[in-house]
Protein backbone atom coordinates (compact mmCIF):
# COMPACT_ATOMS: atom_id res chain seq x y z
CA UNK A 1 0.00 0.00 0.00
CA UNK A 2 1.82 3.16 -0.72
CA UNK A 3 2.46 5.37 1.59
CA UNK A 4 -0.98 7.40 3.02
CA UNK A 5 0.82 10.77 3.87
CA UNK A 6 1.60 10.80 -0.15
CA UNK A 7 -1.99 10.18 -1.21
CA UNK A 8 -4.35 12.39 -2.24
CA UNK A 9 -6.25 13.90 0.50
CA UNK A 10 -8.92 12.05 1.64
CA UNK A 11 -12.83 13.04 1.08
CA UNK A 12 -13.76 14.18 5.04
CA UNK A 13 -15.83 11.09 4.97
CA UNK A 14 -13.59 8.76 4.20
CA UNK A 15 -11.12 10.65 6.36
CA UNK A 16 -13.26 10.18 9.23
CA UNK A 17 -13.73 6.56 8.09
CA UNK A 18 -10.04 5.81 8.15
CA UNK A 19 -9.46 7.55 11.55
CA UNK A 20 -12.42 5.36 12.79
CA UNK A 21 -10.82 2.05 11.99
CA UNK A 22 -7.13 2.96 13.01
CA UNK A 23 -8.73 4.04 16.00
CA UNK A 24 -11.02 0.97 16.76
CA UNK A 25 -7.83 -1.52 15.67
CA UNK A 26 -5.10 0.58 18.14
CA UNK A 27 -7.94 -0.25 20.72
CA UNK A 28 -8.95 -3.87 19.70
CA UNK A 29 -5.22 -4.86 19.50
CA UNK A 30 -4.62 -3.79 22.35
CA UNK A 31 -7.08 -5.59 24.30
CA UNK A 32 -6.97 -8.75 22.76
CA UNK A 33 -3.90 -9.16 19.93
CA UNK A 34 -3.00 -9.06 16.76
CA UNK A 35 -5.30 -12.78 16.22
CA UNK A 36 -7.88 -10.90 16.45
CA UNK A 37 -10.16 -10.49 12.60
CA UNK A 38 -10.30 -7.60 11.04
CA UNK A 39 -14.30 -8.39 11.48
CA UNK A 40 -13.77 -7.45 14.69
CA UNK A 41 -11.69 -4.09 13.83
CA UNK A 42 -14.97 -3.24 11.69
CA UNK A 43 -17.72 -3.90 14.53
CA UNK A 44 -15.70 -1.82 16.79
CA UNK A 45 -15.42 1.17 14.30
CA UNK A 46 -18.61 0.65 13.14
CA UNK A 47 -17.90 0.73 9.19
CA UNK A 48 -18.73 -2.28 6.72
CA UNK A 49 -15.81 -4.59 6.11
CA UNK A 50 -15.24 -3.33 2.81
CA UNK A 51 -14.83 -0.23 4.07
CA UNK A 52 -11.59 -1.92 5.46
CA UNK A 53 -10.47 -3.60 2.61
CA UNK A 54 -10.73 -0.64 0.65
CA UNK A 55 -7.89 0.80 2.82
CA UNK A 56 -5.81 -1.92 3.80
CA UNK A 57 -5.55 -4.93 1.56
CA UNK A 58 -5.25 -6.79 4.73
CA UNK A 59 -4.66 -6.89 8.11
CA UNK A 60 -0.92 -6.54 7.85
CA UNK A 61 -1.12 -3.23 6.00
CA UNK A 62 -3.26 -2.19 8.34
CA UNK A 63 -0.64 -2.94 11.43
CA UNK A 64 1.98 -1.48 9.63
CA UNK A 65 0.05 1.70 9.31
CA UNK A 66 -0.85 1.70 13.47
CA UNK A 67 3.30 1.41 13.87
CA UNK A 68 4.22 4.00 11.38
CA UNK A 69 1.87 5.99 13.16
CA UNK A 70 3.25 5.20 16.43
CA UNK A 71 6.73 5.51 15.45
CA UNK A 72 6.04 9.04 14.02
CA UNK A 73 4.61 9.90 17.24
CA UNK A 74 7.51 8.80 19.44
CA UNK A 75 9.81 10.55 17.37
CA UNK A 76 7.70 13.50 17.47
CA UNK A 77 7.82 13.01 21.54
CA UNK A 78 12.10 12.72 21.00
CA UNK A 79 11.92 16.07 19.08
CA UNK A 80 10.03 17.79 22.10
CA UNK A 81 12.18 16.73 24.69
CA UNK A 82 15.50 17.08 23.32
CA UNK A 83 15.91 21.05 24.17
CA UNK A 84 14.37 20.21 27.61
CA UNK A 85 16.64 21.99 30.71
CA UNK A 86 19.71 20.75 32.21
CA UNK A 87 19.63 17.45 30.65
CA UNK A 88 16.69 15.86 32.16
CA UNK A 89 15.13 15.42 28.23
CA UNK A 90 15.67 11.69 28.30
CA UNK A 91 13.80 10.79 31.53
CA UNK A 92 10.86 12.85 29.89
CA UNK A 93 11.73 11.15 26.40
CA UNK A 94 11.70 7.47 28.49
CA UNK A 95 8.53 8.09 30.54
CA UNK A 96 6.45 9.89 27.65
CA UNK A 97 7.23 7.13 24.90
CA UNK A 98 6.50 4.13 27.51
CA UNK A 99 3.39 5.82 28.31
CA UNK A 100 3.09 5.77 24.33
CA UNK A 101 3.56 2.17 24.03
CA UNK A 102 1.21 1.58 27.16
CA UNK A 103 -1.91 2.93 25.23
CA UNK A 104 -0.93 0.94 22.12
CA UNK A 105 -0.09 -2.62 22.91
CA UNK A 106 -0.31 -5.36 20.99
CA UNK A 107 1.55 -4.32 17.41
CA UNK A 108 3.75 -2.35 19.84
CA UNK A 109 6.42 -5.26 18.40
CA UNK A 110 6.15 -3.65 14.86
CA UNK A 111 7.22 0.14 15.72
CA UNK A 112 11.21 -1.44 15.38
CA UNK A 113 11.12 -2.19 12.11
CA UNK A 114 7.92 -0.61 10.45
CA UNK A 115 8.14 -1.64 6.54
CA UNK A 116 8.85 2.23 4.84
CA UNK A 117 10.04 3.78 7.55
CA UNK A 118 13.56 4.25 7.99
CA UNK A 119 14.22 8.06 8.13
CA UNK A 120 11.65 7.86 11.05
CA UNK A 121 13.96 4.64 12.49
CA UNK A 122 17.19 7.08 11.58
CA UNK A 123 15.75 9.92 13.37
CA UNK A 124 14.95 7.83 16.17
CA UNK A 125 17.96 6.58 16.86
CA UNK A 126 19.52 9.88 16.68
CA UNK A 127 17.12 11.79 18.99
CA UNK A 128 17.82 9.16 21.58
CA UNK A 129 21.94 9.62 21.63
CA UNK A 130 21.11 13.60 21.69
CA UNK A 131 19.15 12.67 24.55
CA UNK A 132 21.87 10.86 26.68
CA UNK A 133 24.74 12.56 25.41
CA UNK A 134 22.84 15.58 27.30
CA UNK A 135 21.74 13.54 30.15
CA UNK A 136 25.37 12.54 29.90
CA UNK A 137 26.87 16.06 30.12
CA UNK A 138 24.96 17.39 33.25
CA UNK A 139 26.05 13.91 35.55
CA UNK A 140 22.55 12.59 35.72
CA UNK A 141 23.31 9.03 34.55
CA UNK A 142 26.56 6.74 33.65
CA UNK A 143 28.69 7.85 31.42
CA UNK A 144 29.65 4.48 30.01
CA UNK A 145 25.38 4.12 28.64
CA UNK A 146 25.33 4.14 24.80
CA UNK A 147 22.41 5.01 22.44
CA UNK A 148 21.45 1.13 22.66
CA UNK A 149 21.08 1.21 26.25
CA UNK A 150 18.20 3.61 25.38
CA UNK A 151 16.81 1.45 22.90
CA UNK A 152 16.84 -1.59 24.98
CA UNK A 153 15.54 0.07 27.94
CA UNK A 154 12.39 0.78 25.81
CA UNK A 155 12.43 -3.04 24.33
CA UNK A 156 12.20 -4.12 28.25
CA UNK A 157 9.16 -2.21 29.06
CA UNK A 158 7.86 -3.34 26.07
CA UNK A 159 7.87 -7.22 27.12
CA UNK A 160 6.26 -5.98 30.40
CA UNK A 161 3.33 -4.55 28.57
CA UNK A 162 3.46 -7.37 26.19
CA UNK A 163 3.22 -9.96 29.09
CA UNK A 164 0.61 -7.36 31.21
CA UNK A 165 -1.91 -7.00 28.30
CA UNK A 166 -5.16 -7.46 29.72
CA UNK A 167 -4.22 -7.01 33.03
CA UNK A 168 -5.80 -4.29 35.19
CA UNK A 169 -2.01 -3.39 36.47
CA UNK A 170 0.73 -1.01 35.13
CA UNK A 171 3.82 -2.90 36.44
CA UNK A 172 5.49 -1.30 33.36
CA UNK A 173 5.79 2.03 35.75
CA UNK A 174 7.54 0.01 38.27
CA UNK A 175 9.73 -1.41 35.78
CA UNK A 176 10.73 1.72 33.77
CA UNK A 177 11.62 3.27 37.63
CA UNK A 178 14.09 0.21 37.71
CA UNK A 179 15.42 1.22 34.98
CA UNK A 180 16.27 4.59 35.57
CA UNK A 181 17.06 4.27 38.59
CA UNK A 182 19.81 1.43 37.17
CA UNK A 183 21.04 4.80 34.43
CA UNK A 184 21.36 7.05 37.28
CA UNK A 185 24.75 7.32 38.96
CA UNK A 186 23.41 6.98 42.45
CA UNK A 187 20.60 4.99 44.01
CA UNK A 188 17.06 6.63 43.98
CA UNK A 189 13.67 5.32 45.79
CA UNK A 190 10.92 3.56 43.63
CA UNK A 191 8.04 5.71 44.32
CA UNK A 192 5.32 2.93 42.13
CA UNK A 193 4.55 -0.35 44.02
CA UNK A 194 5.55 -3.49 42.84
CA UNK A 195 2.92 -5.86 41.94
CA UNK A 196 0.63 -7.75 44.16
CA UNK A 197 0.92 -11.59 44.23
CA UNK A 198 -2.47 -11.55 43.69
CA UNK A 199 -1.55 -9.09 40.45
CA UNK A 200 1.35 -11.53 39.81
CA UNK A 201 -0.93 -14.75 39.52
CA UNK A 202 -3.01 -13.08 37.38
CA UNK A 203 -0.36 -11.90 34.32
CA UNK A 204 1.27 -15.34 35.40
CA UNK A 205 -1.71 -17.00 34.25
CA UNK A 206 -2.42 -14.87 30.99
CA UNK A 207 -5.95 -14.07 31.97
CA UNK A 208 -7.92 -12.08 29.08
CA UNK A 209 -10.74 -10.22 28.69
CA UNK A 210 -13.14 -12.08 26.36
CA UNK A 211 -13.35 -10.88 22.22
CA UNK A 212 -16.44 -8.93 21.93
Amino acid sequence: MADLARERPLRRDAQANLERILEAAAAVFAEHGLQTSIEVVARRAGVGLGTVYRRFADKQELVDELARRLLADAVAIAERHVDDPDGTGLFGYLWEVSGLLATNRGFVSRVWNVPGAAVLVTRSRQLQGELLASAQAYGLVRGELTAQDVAVALWAVQGVLDVTRGQPVEAWRRHLEVLLAGLRPEPRSLPHPSLTDEEMTAVIRGQRPPVL
